[in-house]
């Protein structure tokens, strides 16, 4: 909970929009809550990485737990869990730009990587300070606090939906209008043809 908390708020910091916000926790606390079940324990790490271009966010999650030993499976969408999901790291990767993952024995290391929203300026070393300073002075929420949170994410992101299926719906009649006008066009047209054939 607290690392969904987390990516939440240096989403929000980077300005990045409210779904792809939602998309990165969500990401984030797929992954961990893996290492958690699976490992029982595990470290996350948030790094901004200003020297790329576009500049992203890393996060890398490890446990030192037994592994994944079907990992191609997973990774394939062939493997479902005892839970009757699986769907948790390919859910994961299909959030974020970039996703790697290695799993043996020792453990395993996940990296997600979410570039910087285009339309912000770069950031700079102050700015990566000023986050972390932020994001420390921040206490994490309790678990009802999370779930109203969530519970909002999902509004918005059904609010969101429905505004473009609306959007969509409006371009389909114009669409359709504008169909219609061209069928009459070439009704016109074709009209004038024979009026022309039979002029001539």
């Amino acid at each position: 909970m607290t690392a969904r908390q987390r990516a939440a708020q240096i989403a929000r910091l980077l300005e990045f929009d409210t779904s792809e916000q939602t998309r990165l926790a969500t990401a984030v606390s797929e992954i961990v809550r893996n290492a958690f079940r699976y490992a029982g324990h595990g470290t996350v790490r948030f790094e901004l990485d200003l020297e790329s271009r576009p500049q992203k966010l890393v996060i890398s999650i490890e446990d030192k737990g037994p592994g994944i030993s079907h990992l191609d499976d997973v990774m394939g969408g062939r493997y479902q869990s005892s839970t009757g999901m699986g769907l948790g790291i390919v859910g994961a990767r299909r959030l974020m730009d970039r996703f790697a993952i290695e799993s043996g024995q020792t453990g395993t290391r996940v990296v997600l990587e979410k570039d910087f929203p285009s339309r912000v300026p770069l950031a700079t070393a102050k700015h990566a300070d000023h986050i972390a300073e932020s994001v420390r002075q921040i206490r994490p929420q309790g678990l009802l606090e999370e779930v109203q949170q969530q519970n909002q994410e999902l509004l918005r992101a059904l609010d969101e939906l429905q505004r473009k299926q609306q959007e969509l719906a409006h371009l389909n009649r114009e669409l359709e209008d504008t169909n219609r006008g061209v069928v009459a066009l070439y009704a016109e047209l074709d009209e004038k043809a024979d009026h022309l054939r039979l002029a001539d």
